[in-house]
């Protein structure tokens, strides 16, 4: 949760949608805000239902888009599910997806509401619209306005829409009609503007008003709210069918961050972050990472960035470089440049809070001990059942952070018992003595989850191959916390509640777990193999391969001779394995 924590100190305090990552970074939530912050900081604090629980405890990591309002933070949310098919999020159907605004491509076209997602039709969509209400009050009052036919069949005489003269009754007036300037008028007002209708509307409601007819003022005064509320300016929708990507780059100092915004159908799908730092690799890395990420994407149609001149890569990316100045592509450029530098402060705020705090937690260790700041810190820790199993285990940090790559696990070679001083003492000597063979970095710091034995142990060991390191050692209490240190011959006190603890606490707690899950693992290894004794030809490598086939000593008991053969193993020694077990059943009865 330390990574989450950081982030959601630093979320905005504006509308969004935001994506919640599993383990492997798949989206398995796609959610709105009105207030990022506030809305996602909820996950991870308060109760929950059962749901949103089990939702939790997947989350390893989160993203966000930040929007200008929250109708469009609606709009993202509904593509980037339809995009992402999270498993947390309700499927939607058909009759859950919001509605668009389209002009049907026919003769006699008519205005519609309608939520076929863009079915191959040919009609002339805009949208989606959340509100849905909203919608089809535009649409009557574009009705009004424009004359265009309103029934789904054509009657065989003319209805009343006609002689309100809002239609041009196709069914009787059989004169072919040009409906392009009602269509261009139409597509006009739902790209936004919407000034020249708005302001008749106006007018006629302070008409109405002056008139003392305020019930009729009333209603063009909602005509108006409805009007402002469906047009509002969406940048998450453009009402064309390119595939575009809005490219913003923002750059301080030596970092650059770049975010891509991604858009298919109109809609955004996608959008993906990232940040690079300058360096004397490369003369253009902003270049270089962008025609690296489309040879591995697909590449849009068009595209258009802030921040950057995508002119100079037109050709290699052989692809339309567009340059909006004003409108909604211009609008989601900026949304682009905005998340860009968003990403960019909260990745150094997260730096500052996470990596920075670590190092400086390392810093004071290294001045409580009076040594070098330890920034690789290597722990040991044995584990063995009264002598058997015996196994040791070593964890590192690096930086102040686990560095799960470099932990080791030992097998005890030369000890027999259960003697902790001498166990400790072979996995140092090897550790260390491969080192010095492979000329290996050392640790600044070793610690060894233990007290005064293990120490006297470790240095014994270091003094032997010629080595000066510093070892601390973490005495713990009966229930395995860390009480009290052992440094340099003398016992240290430390607050609990400090950086310092909480570091050595996290430290000792890891080696330990490490140490107790190996010995598990071969306890187990041990109890099965005995099983496997005494039985000819069967050596350690083919009892291993039965334990990886079977994993169960009743597997084993109940497989036939060809079972066994087809875990690999000769038929001689199958058959042999067989009698075995059968053999056993036979003096048990």
């Amino acid at each position: 949760m330390g990574i989450i924590e950081e982030k959601l100190k630093l979320l905005p305090d504006l509308p969004g949608s935001y994506q919640m990552l599993d383990k492997t970074g798949k989206v398995i939530y796609v959610g709105k805000a009105k207030n990022l912050k506030n809305r996602v900081r909820s996950y991870f604090h308060g109760a929950h239902n059962a749901k949103t629980t089990k939702l939790v405890s997947e989350i390893r990591d989160f993203n966000y888009i930040i929007t200008e309002s929250e109708l469009e933070a609606y709009v993202l949310e509904i593509n980037l599910i339809k995009q992402y098919e999270p498993k947390y999020n309700i499927a939607l159907t058909d009759d859950k997806t919001y509605p668009y605004i389209a002009i049907t491509n026919e003769k006699h076209p008519r205005l519609i509401v309608t939520r076929d997602q863009r079915k191959k039709n040919k009609a002339r969509y805009f949208g989606p619209y959340p509100n849905v209400s909203a919608a089809r009050q535009t649409v009557d009052l574009l009705n009004r306005i424009y004359p265009l036919r309103k029934c789904y069949k054509l009657p065989n005489k003319a209805c009343l829409y006609y002689h309100m003269h809002q239609c041009l009754a196709p069914c009787i007036n059989k004169v072919d009609t040009d409906y392009i300037d009602y269509k261009n008028k139409i597509a006009s007002f739902l790209n936004g503007d919407a000034s020249d209708v708005i302001n008749i509307l106006k007018s006629k409601m302070d008409t109405a008003s002056e008139n003392m007819d305020f019930e009729r003022a009333i209603e063009y005064r909602d005509l108006i709210n409805s009007v402002n509320e469906t047009i509002l300016k969406q940048k998450i929708s453009i009402n064309d069918l390119t595939s575009r990507d809005y490219i913003g780059i923002y750059s301080d100092n030596d970092d650059i961050s770049i975010n891509i915004i991604i858009t298919r159908l109109g809609n955004i799908v996608g959008n993906h972050q990232t940040i690079i730092s300058l360096n004397d690799a490369s003369e253009d890395p902003i270049y270089d990472y962008i025609i690296q990420y489309y040879e591995i994407n697909n590449k849009p149609k068009e595209l258009c960035g802030l921040g950057i001149d995508l002119e100079p890569i037109k050709e290699l990316l052989k692809t339309e470089i567009i340059f909006p100045k004003t409108g909604k592509k211009k609008e989601l450029l900026d949304m682009a440049l905005k998340n860009a530098k968003f990403n960019l402060e909260n990745k150094r705020n997260i730096y500052k809070n996470t990596v920075l705090k670590k190092v400086e937690t390392i810093e004071k260790l290294g001045e409580l001990l009076n040594i070098s700041t330890p920034y690789r810190i290597e722990a040991f820790d044995n584990s063995n059942l009264f002598g058997e199993y015996p196994v040791s285990a070593m964890v590192t940090y690096i930086n102040g952070k686990a560095a799960p790559k470099e932990f080791r696990k030992y097998h005890i070679k030369t000890v027999k018992g259960p003697n902790d001083y001498e166990s400790m003492k072979e996995v140092v000597y090897r550790r260390y003595f491969r080192l010095l063979m492979e000329d290996s970095p050392m640790p600044d710091l070793i610690v060894m989850d233990g007290g005064e034995i293990q120490v006297h142990a470790c240095k014994d060991v270091l003094a032997s191959l010629n080595l000066d390191i510093p070892v601390l050692g973490i005495q713990k209490d009966d229930h395995h916390r860390a009480t009290i240190l052992f440094f340099n011959e003398e016992l240290i006190n430390i607050d609990k509640n400090s950086d310092i603890y909480l570091l050595l606490a996290d430290i000792s707690q890891r080696v330990h777990d490490f140490a107790i899950s190996f010995f598990r693992s071969e306890k187990a290894k041990g109890f099965f193999s005995s099983h496997l004794d005494n039985i000819p030809g069967l050596g350690p490598k083919r009892k291993e391969t039965l334990i990886k086939h079977f994993i169960t000593v009743d597997a084993i008991k109940k497989a036939s001779i060809d079972d066994i053969k087809n875990a690999g193993i000769p038929e001689e020694i199958a058959i042999n394995i067989f009698n075995h077990f059968n053999d056993e059943k036979k003096e048990n009865v």
